[in-house]
């Protein structure tokens, strides 16, 4: 598949998203996305400008040494796993960490191309979409945590109705819920994500797609044009994305900026990193 357009932005000084591919933009073998899961802890201890955001970057040049292999999902997801543990295990050597400290994690959405067509690795919220040359397609956007996000979002929106917009304000108060919610991680009543442990192998999903015509890999800070904005429907965004990326985004973040408050679209953050990668069969 060839390179249609990617964009990555955060929504504030650090960005905790990423994303790349393997191959040349006008053959690509594998691409992928990431979205750092937002901390809950008091304050970052790792390397970089979030503790998320370090786990984006060590899984990014990972994912780039491991991306080009002929490598079944499962086995990239062992060695990807077994990396970053081995990258904790250092890191975490020299800190001293809190006894309720809540790990780093991210949503991750990877496909790769095989002999027998194309298959896609995810875990997390982040969110795929094909569409195949003869119609028909695949939509992966639903995830297991979503009715806590959209209740944590309703809750949120009460708050700032009674005048409470700080979003530190709104993480200290629901944060015994956050972390029940993040001890759910990878857990057969919970949702798969990423992280430094083996316990990301336990339930991730892994797809075929065969040969599809077009393919959007996107976080939920740029999905947010369907789900929480309703700007447009999935086959829509499919059609804008191919158009341009960077447009998509525009609009996202004009809504965004329309509605500070978040009272027209109640969501928890006013904005959200945004990425997407858009890609389509070569002719």
């Amino acid at each position: 598949m060839k390179l249609l357009g990617a964009v990555s932005q955060g929504s504030g000084t650090v960005n905790e998203d990423g994303f790349g591919y393997a191959g040349d933009p006008g053959n690509v073998s594998a691409a992928w996305i990431l979205d750092g899961v937002t901390g809950i802890n008091p304050r970052n201890h790792l390397s970089a400008g979030s503790d998320a955001q370090w786990l984006v970057a060590c899984a990014q040049a990972h994912l780039a040494e491991l991306a080009p292999r002929g490598i079944a999902p499962d086995t990239l997801l062992h060695e990807l796993v077994a990396r970053l543990m081995a990258d904790w295990a250092a890191a975490a050597a020299s800190l001293d960490l809190p006894r309720d400290y809540d790990p780093p994690a991210a949503c991750l959405v990877l496909v790769k191309r095989y002999a027998g067509g194309w298959q896609c690795l995810r875990l997390g919220d982040s969110c795929l979409l094909t569409r195949q040359a003869g119609g028909g397609g695949l939509i992966l956007a639903a995830s297991p945590n979503n009715s806590f996000d959209h209740w944590l979002a309703r809750e949120a929106h009460k708050r700032r109705q009674q005048g409470v917009f700080d979003v530190k304000a709104l993480l200290a108060e629901f944060a015994p819920q956050l972390r029940e919610s993040r001890a759910r991680r990878n857990r057969p009543d919970g949702y798969s994500v990423l992280e430094c442990s083996r316990d990301a192998l336990a339930m991730p999903e892994i797809v075929e797609l065969g040969w599809p015509d077009q393919t959007l890999l996107c976080t939920d800070g740029y999905y947010r044009a369907v789900d929480t904005y309703g700007l447009m429907d999935d086959a829509r965004l499919m059609d804008a994305s191919a158009a341009s990326v960077a447009k998509v985004l525009e609009l996202v973040r004009a809504t965004e900026a329309s509605d500070p408050g978040c009272l027209r679209h109640p969501r928890f953050k006013p904005a959200d990193d945004a990425t997407a990668v858009m890609l389509a069969a070569t002719r």
